[in-house]
């Protein structure tokens, strides 16, 4: 992308994406349609439609590329469950199209006048059974999250609530200590450990979603794992799932909002192929696509395409407990033999532009400021500096084998790259391969699988170097930095730095720059350390009929939103 527009793209994410927003989570290697398009023109509700007219079927076909790994709320950690779940579920706010907090299951709140008491109204609302929705099911989910049991990725997302943290840790054992209590069947009150600014809106967020015990209880284990083994409180519900083929949205007609729904059905299927998916989308079988790099000159000035930034990174992950990438210099030697420039210009070439840190453009810093800004390029690779870099990175791996007592050549036979199964992601892992092999004498294999194996097999320990790719869940740069604490829930790297642990407790102990300043600070030491190499911030490109209208799509949080998407007549 020319840089005047991504300059013009990035202060329009900055303007509009001010306030906190929610959820997203672990990414595919290239997201596809459906969790993560990006927006075109439609940022409104329709309010009325006026002269168009709509479509006798309100059918929306998508594909979400992957297999959901995980549809549980309070345990799921990947974005396209996000997906699904955003869709099928519904917390006590939701956010309006243009970006801001709307209502969701709660009518109403108050704040205390210290900001660390909210209460909660909620309105009349059922699951999808015809059961009410009430303020114990919320009390339930927050606390099944923070349950130890439970053992969610994400339950630091609810340490903010006071004596969340101490219950998760077993610090305390008596969930009634936990600051969230149902009042009555339409009353929830909750307790902060302080001030969050940011805190409403966390409540759109999957893990903030409610949870009816008796189902959870039912189904066990099996809860969420298909479309007759859970409720749904949101404007979809799954009528038929075919694992790892297709998942059918229809509308629920038991949701409090179901007026405002026009879609009666969206149909997902699950395509890892890109050229499949495009060739779908030209025949008409998908309404939504994604672009791959080899496809960009024939749409980019089609009226169907579209653009959008996304505060998501793409990263290496390198996994701490492993032997050889336990050493830092190893770990460095592998992020500086990279080309970036080449990789993402050439390789990705969608308009994403190379890392050099971790947190993306536009995420607040300082004074109002950007914290990518602020902080800068943090290290640089064998595309700036050429040569040198590439040196430097043979002369870290020789030092790194010798402090960890091992070879080139039995690092060699040990070391390989875990990614997903999708043709893309296989594109994007043989040129990092290329690279390793010219700059560093090491052939990589390269292990690929499905996304949902992925996941797991990150969360085992289970690999060596893996691809990684977060995105914003709120608009601030701690939904990065947190990440990457001693036993973080989202920290696959297990990485462990007592220092970067110190800096991020005092960030949350603090406010304003000084809060900044800690995490700026943080972000140096953790591209010093480099458990994880970044790669590059994402962009998005995309094809959409124009006869669809009505999605909502956000850089920040939960990217796709499609209560109020509608088809015209075509």
């Amino acid at each position: 992308m020319k840089k005047s527009k991504w300059l013009i793209l990035l202060l329009v994410f900055t303007m509009v994406f001010s306030l906190a927003l929610v959820g997203c989570g672990k990414t595919t290697e290239e997201p596809q349609t459906g969790k993560e398009e990006p927006n075109q023109d439609e940022q409104q509700a329709p309010a009325d439609t006026g002269e168009e007219k709509l479509a006798k079927e309100q059918v929306l076909k998508i594909n979400i590329g992957f297999e959901p790994p995980d549809l549980d709320p309070q345990t799921t950690t990947d974005t396209t469950s996000f997906f699904v779940i955003n869709a099928t579920l519904e917390g006590l706010v939701r956010l309006n199209p243009d970006g801001s907090v709307g209502n969701g299951i709660a009518e109403s709140w108050d704040v205390s006048d210290d900001g660390k008491v909210y209460t909660f109204k909620l309105r009349d609302a059922k699951w999808s059974d015809g059961d009410p929705i009430t303020a114990y099911d919320f009390e339930y989910a927050w606390k099944r999250a923070l349950d130890p049991k439970t053992a969610s990725s994400y339950a630091y997302q609810l340490y903010l609530i006071k004596n969340g943290e101490a219950f998760n840790t077993g610090e305390i054992t008596d969930p009634n200590e936990i600051g969230v209590k149902a009042l009555d069947e339409k009353t929830l009150k909750v307790e902060l450990e302080r001030p969050v600014p940011y805190f409403l809106s966390l409540t759109a967020f999957p893990t903030y979603m409610p949870a009816k015990k008796a189902a959870v209880e039912k189904w066990g284990d099996e809860y969420a794992s298909d479309a007759d083994k859970m409720v749904y409180s949101g404007p979809f519900m799954i009528t038929r799932w075919d694992h790892e083929q297709k998942l059918i949205l229809e509308k629920n007609p038991n949701y409090w909002d179901a007026d405002s729904v026009k879609l009666q059905r969206i149909e997902c299927d699950m395509i890892t192929d890109s050229n499949t998916a495009i060739n779908l989308y030209e025949t008409g079988e998908l309404d939504l696509s994604g672009v791959p790099a080899e496809f960009l000159d024939n749409y980019k000035d089609s009226p169907e395409f579209g653009r959008m930034i996304e505060a998501n990174v793409a990263y290496l992950q390198f996994n701490c407990k492993d032997k050889f990438f336990s050493n830092k210099k190893i770990r460095k030697a592998f992020s500086l033999a990279i080309n970036r420039e080449a990789y993402v210009n050439g390789v990705v070439a969608n308009g994403s532009i190379p890392a050099y840190g971790f947190v993306p453009n536009g995420i607040p810093g300082k004074s109002g400021g950007e914290f990518r800004k602020q902080n800068g390029d943090l290290f640089y690779d064998a595309g700036t500096k050429g040569q040198e870099a590439v040196d430097e990175a043979k002369r870290l791996l020789e030092e790194g084998l010798k402090e960890v007592g091992a070879t080139k050549e039995e690092l060699a036979k040990h070391v390989s790259y875990l990614t997903d199964q999708a043709d893309i992601a296989r594109k994007f892992a043989q040129a990092l391969q290329q690279m390793w092999k010219k700059n560093l004498g090491i052939e990589v294999p390269i292990d690929t699988i499905s996304f949902k194996i992925r996941l797991q097999r990150m969360n085992q320990g289970d690999f060596t170097i893996s691809f990684g790719g977060w995105s914003a869940d709120y608009n601030d740069p701690m939904t990065f930095m947190d990440m990457w604490v001693t036993n973080g829930g989202n920290n696959t790297a297990f990485w462990s730095n007592a220092k970067y642990d110190e800096l991020i407790q005092k960030a949350v102990n603090s406010t304003g720059d000084e809060r900044m300043e800690y995490m700026l600070e943080a972000e140096k030491l953790l591209m010093e350390e480099m458990p994880i190499a970044p790669t590059y911030f994402r962009a998005r490109n995309f094809l959409q009929k124009p006869y669809v209208k009505g999605i909502a799509r956000f850089p920040v949080g939960v990217s796709s939103e499609y209560k109020w998407a509608y088809i015209l007549e075509h």
